[in-house]
């Protein structure tokens, strides 16, 4: 009785052992289908004849082949990016950089950074402006594009230099962020030397202009009345020409040496913004313009005040030009950083034509002739650009003079032209 009682239990063991060996080899043999279906490629199929551990031998070795290509195409590309003639920056979501070429070393002076060193690309280079880039292309993951002027040995304010760069971001998986660099100096070289030869010829054209002008204004006494009115003519366009050669001696001089033309005094700027408006607010009277100013009650800055009288004076101008009637104008100000401000003017006109954009700040550029509207014939103040086509190049080349920028769009809930400004705080 003992006997087949201890027999029965054996035999219960033995059938409970092997069905749980069943059980395990009919499971694991679903792990390896499993995990040969993931390993198996498009380019190969493994011989199902074979063992389920010689396929999972055979698919490990092709899989660390072909790591070992990856590998070495990342090597290749790595090389190839290193010995490249335009810089390369590679960011994580952190901002961190992970890969950096000697073309991007040399061009943004970095010297501490090694590829086995986590470091922020803030410690390495002081750029707000290529912050900015970096962050528009991360939040949009849309590759953006910026030419700036790059400012190196901010460190030592008398030594500080600068090349104008033109940057190229990239938005790349997990938030990380690619970035080309490539130089600009070359263009900005040769364009600034075109600059001088106009300016020079600009100093040699204004003599026999003021010999003209001396003749009409001799001739307006002298012709009988008939001819009064041809005399004044030639007076008035005298008078044009005159303007214009001196706006283009003043754009010389601020491009080829802005340091020596400016007068730099520490300036509270919401002070200077009333009394420049003041000056222009008779004639908004006129078209009932409202002016609405926010931000901070006293802002100090470091400007030339005479040059920026002129920047504010010439942006109201235009704000003035384009407003319909009983309309408004605004100015914005804002902290971006500790040392940056951005000041945004815009109004709620008619704002730029979109072809008209990228061409706002170049040299004698009018834009549509349909939608100029000239001035006021109540107008008797001489604004110094008014009407030259050289207005707004002669603002923006005395922003990039206090290094800072300046940017036209339309605003998004005015639909008017909105000029944004940023300068060192």
């Amino acid at each position: 009785m003992f006997l087949a009682i201890f027999i029965s239990a054996i035999a219960g063991l033995l059938v409970g052992a092997g069905g749980c060996y069943i059980w395990r080899e009919t499971h694991f043999r679903q792990q390896l289908r499993q995990v040969l279906a993931v390993m198996e490629t498009s380019e190969y199929h493994e011989d199902i004849s074979l063992p389920m551990v010689s396929q999972l031998r055979r698919r490990a070795m092709i899989g660390q082949q072909q790591q070992q290509q990856l590998q070495q195409q990342l090597f290749s590309w790595q090389s190839l990016l290193e010995e490249a003639p335009i810089g390369y920056l590679q960011l994580d979501a952190d901002n961190q950089v992970l890969w950096c070429n000697q073309s991007a070393k040399h061009l943004l002076q970095i010297q501490k950074w090694h590829s086995e060193q986590a470091k922020l690309l803030l410690e390495l280079v002081r750029s707000y402006e290529l912050d900015q880039l970096i962050e528009k292309a991360r939040s949009s993951q849309v590759a953006q594009e910026l030419v700036w002027q790059f400012y190196f040995g901010y460190h030592d304010a008398a030594n500080s230099q600068s090349i104008w760069l033109k940057a190229n971001s990239i938005p790349l998986a997990n938030g990380a962020i690619g970035i080309f660099i490539e130089s600009q100096q070359n263009q900005v070289d040769a364009a600034s030397l075109q600059e001088r030869w106009l300016g020079d010829l600009a100093h040699e054209i204004r003599t026999p202009l003021t010999a003209i002008h001396l003749l009409a204004e001799t001739l307006q006494s002298k012709v009988t009345p008939d001819l009064t009115r041809w005399a004044n003519r030639i007076l008035q366009e005298t008078n044009r020409l005159i303007d214009l050669v001196q706006h283009f001696v003043e754009l010389s001089q601020l491009e080829t040496s802005s340091n020596q033309y400016l007068r730099l005094a520490e300036v509270d700027f919401i002070r200077l913004i009333d009394d420049v408006w003041h000056t222009i607010e008779p004639i908004a009277k006129q078209r009932q313009i409202e002016f609405i100013l926010t931000g901070p009650q006293q802002l100090i800055l470091e400007i030339d005040p005479a040059r920026f009288t002129q920047v504010l004076m010439n942006l109201f101008d235009n704000s003035i030009k384009y407003c319909p009637d009983r309309g408004h104008i605004w100015i914005d100000i804002q902290f971006l950083a500790p040392d940056r401000v951005e000041i945004d003017l815009y109004d709620d006109g008619s704002g730029f034509a979109q072809s008209d954009l990228p061409h706002i700040f170049d040299r004698l550029y009018r834009g549509d002739i349909s939608r100029q509207r000239q001035p006021t014939s109540t107008s008797n103040l001489n604004y110094q650009a008014a009407g030259s086509g050289l207005g707004l190049a002669i603002v923006r080349q005395i922003i990039l003079a206090h290094k800072g920028t300046i940017v036209a769009n339309n605003h998004p809930t005015t639909g008017g032209a909105w000029l944004q400004i940023t300068v060192p705080n």
